[in-house]
C-alpha cells in the first residue's frame, strides 16, 4: 500500500462534466435518423413474391421428410437382402406356406363336424 495521498486524475473531473450535460439530439439527425426508419419499413412491408415449390418437395412433405424416406429406404433394402439370402427356417416357413405341408393330406376331420349352411353334413 501506497502512503501518498489520493490525487483525483484530471480526465475523471471532464468526464464528469461531460456525464451531466444533456444535450438533446439536434433536428436534423431525428430527420435522417427517421427518413432511415421509412425507408427500412417500406421494404420490411412489401411483400416478398412466393417462392415456387418443386414436387419433389410437396411429396416429401406428404410422407414425411428425409426421415421417413430413409426408413422406407432401408425397409426397401432389408425387404431385397432377405429375398434375395433367405434364411433357412424363413425358407421352409415360406415353402409350407405356399405350397402347403406333405402331412397336410393326412388330416382327418372328425364325422361330426359339418358347416352351419349344410345342416352338419359334409
Amino acid at each position: 500500500m501506497s502512503n501518498a495521498p489520493y490525487e483525483p486524475d484530471p480526465l475523471e473531473a471532464e468526464f464528469s462534466a461531460l456525464k451531466r450535460r444533456v444535450e438533446p439530439p439536434s433536428g436534423d439527425l431525428m430527420a435522417r435518423v427517421m427518413a432511415d426508419a421509412d425507408a427500412v419499413q417500406a421494404q420490411i412491408l412489401t411483400p416478398l413474391p412466393k417462392a415456387r415449390v418443386s414436387a419433389l418437395s410437396r411429396v416429401m412433405d406428404v410422407i414425411g421428410g428425409w426421415p421417413t424416406l430413409a426408413g422406407m429406404a432401408t425397409a426397401g433394402m432389408a425387404g431385397v437382402w432377405i429375398g434375395v439370402a433367405q434364411p433357412a427356417a424363413l425358407l421352409e416357413g415360406s415353402q409350407t406356406l405356399l405350397y402347403g405341408d406333405a402331412n397336410a393330406a393326412l388330416v382327418d376331420l372328425d364325422p361330426s363336424f359339418g358347416f352351419s349352411d349344410l345342416d352338419g353334413e359334409l
